[in-house]
């Protein structure tokens, strides 16, 4: 009884992770593809200014207003927005940072692919564990196949 009850109530867990796995699969394919289908460049930070915002729920969230240029597609560029958009949470001016941008569309920037993928094999490691342990030990573990 106490097995049947802890199957179901890890089921859920087990939802979770199967989801946060594809998510991680996501994010690794993502940034492989971007690693290997878009240009690699090195930009200047030109700005940098404090910025704080309130949330609905009444949260404060300070972060960076950035300012960068760069060359892309043998065109100086430069691209500005907040630190989330563009992966770059610290900064000074005249920081030099990496980043791949699309050579459709230079504008689209990606410093997240200049960090890797190994963070993402962890969680694909653990959750990956998890929800085949838990498929094992739970639905499939002492099945007996009868021929």
């Amino acid at each position: 009884m106490v097995f049947v009850l802890a199957r179901y109530l890890l089921m859920p867990f087990a939802l979770i992770a199967v989801t946060l796995f594809a998510m991680a699969s996501y994010i690794i394919a993502t940034t492989l593809h971007h690693q290997v289908a878009w240009q690699r460049t090195a930009a200047t930070v030109t700005d940098v200014s404090p910025y704080s915002e309130t949330r609905a729920n009444g949260l404060v969230t300070d972060g960076i207003n950035v300012a960068v240029s760069y060359i892309a597609n043998e065109a100086p560029m430069t691209w500005s927005g907040k630190d989330k958009d563009i992966g770059l949470y610290k900064a000074t001016k005249g920081d030099r940072i990496e980043f791949y941008y699309d050579p459709a569309d230079p504008s689209n920037l990606d410093t997240a692919a200049m960090k890797g993928w190994r963070g993402g094999l962890l969680l694909l490691a653990v959750t990956g564990g998890f929800t085949v342990f838990y498929v094992w030990f739970f639905w499939l573990r002492g099945r007996r196949v009868t021929t």
